[in-house]
């Protein structure tokens, strides 16, 4: 099926956006895409959010997106979800009206460490601040308000997930359902290492300059390192061996006197260095920084889940979980517990784990397997 040609929307804030952290940005900027049309009573929306290298393109064909330089490579032009997105499809455009708008901080259109700073007109580099999962549910708020639009479902798979229970925390009364995928309450203390491991691969970079690399060489090794140690848990270890059996190379860019002699060190060079030319290593850290740090019980002044999710419990919101038993982002074991802290503060939710041998990357691979609940919670 020919895929439908899509354009990046852009939506310019008339005003300033303050941060948790009391920051606060100038004209900000925020890309998004809109697929399927609004009823007259703009009652169909689902918000989705993206995962961490993720953008607003998640359905159709889309060669360039304004302003974002050579970033936006021919792996982008494709939706990162059009195998769940589309006319009768679990996310049916027939029906709904789904909106996806990259992240604060990212490198895919939305104002991000890239951008001009108001201020002197050069990139923000270092100086673009740290950006929490609260702040980014805020600022996706302001865009259904341009919109003109009330309630959404919510679908949030990987990292979206975090930011869709954020959404859900902090305007219950705007959320018809909550659908999280391979995705949690908090990232795990291994995982949160697993962050700090890529953050400091970039870091070492010589060539990432403290963040302000963007009138030289960017730091395409770091950048590459740090994909490599965080696609380890993107993947079913068990069965890399198999995925990797036909990624065999020679030399890589990344190494000087070691020749890869395993597939699996061919595959996951190819993975590291293909990904550093489609993505900014700031907005990496920014955008894994806010995963690492991200926890929804500090939504509640006394840090208790059932008070971070009483409006959400108030509300009445129906929720759906999915978990991935071979996933190393979000464990079965992490999945489970957030499932039971839900019922706990007293959330009606679904809970599945899906058998896979695809790892945390199952929810891009194998929408069948997630179809039948979805669409049934959708409704």
């Amino acid at each position: 099926m020919q895929l439908p040609s899509v354009q990046t929307r852009f939506l310019d804030l008339p005003g300033s956006f303050s941060l948790r952290n009391g920051t606060v940005l100038d004209k900000v900027r925020v890309a998004y895409e809109q697929y399927g049309s609004l009823t007259p009573e703009k009652d169909n929306v689902i918000l989705l959010f993206h995962a961490l290298s993720g953008s607003q393109h998640a359905y159709g064909y889309n060669p360039e997106v304004p302003g974002i330089g050579s970033l936006w490579k021919p792996e982008n032009h494709e939706g990162w979800w059009n195998s769940i997105i589309g006319p009768g499809r679990p996310l049916d455009t027939d029906r709904f009206c789904i909106i996806c708008a990259n992240y604060l901080g990212g490198c895919y259109g939305t104002t991000g460490p890239a951008s001009p700073c108001p201020a002197d007109g050069l990139p923000y580099g270092s100086r673009f601040p740290h950006v929490e999962a609260a702040d980014q549910a805020r600022l996706q708020a302001l865009l259904l308000d341009s919109l003109g639009i009330g309630r959404v479902h919510l679908v949030g798979p990987s990292v979206g997930g975090l930011i869709a229970l954020s959404f859900a925390c902090q305007f219950p009364e705007r959320v018809r359902s909550f659908i999280s995928i391979g995705s949690g309450y908090r990232a795990s203390i291994e995982h949160r290492l697993s962050l700090f491991e890529q953050i400091l691969a970039i870091e070492l970079d010589p060539d990432f300059r403290g963040g302000d690399y963007y009138q030289g060489p960017a730091p395409k090794k770091g950048l590459a390192f740090a994909r490599i140690i965080g696609h380890k848990a993107f993947v079913y270890q068990e069965g890399l061996e198999q995925r990797a059996r036909k990624e065999v190379g020679g030399r890589s860019s990344l190494l000087t006197w070691m020749t890869p002699t395993r597939s699996t060190q061919s595959y996951m060079l190819h993975q590291g260095t293909k990904f550093a030319e489609r993505f900014d290593a700031n907005a990496y850290i920014r955008i894994a920084d806010m995963w690492a740090e991200f926890d929804i019980r500090d939504h509640a002044a006394d840090g208790a889940f059932s008070t971070a999710l009483a409006g959400f419990r108030r509300a009445g919101i129906p929720a759906l979980v999915f978990s991935i038993d071979t996933d190393c982002c979000f464990r079965p074991a992490e999945q489970k517990d957030f499932a039971e802290q839900l019922k706990a503060a007293g959330i009606p939710v679904e809970f599945h784990t899906i058998v896979s041998t695809k790892g945390h990357d199952s929810f891009l691979l194998e929408p069948e397997l997630y179809a039948e609940p979805v669409r049934r919670v959708l409704g």
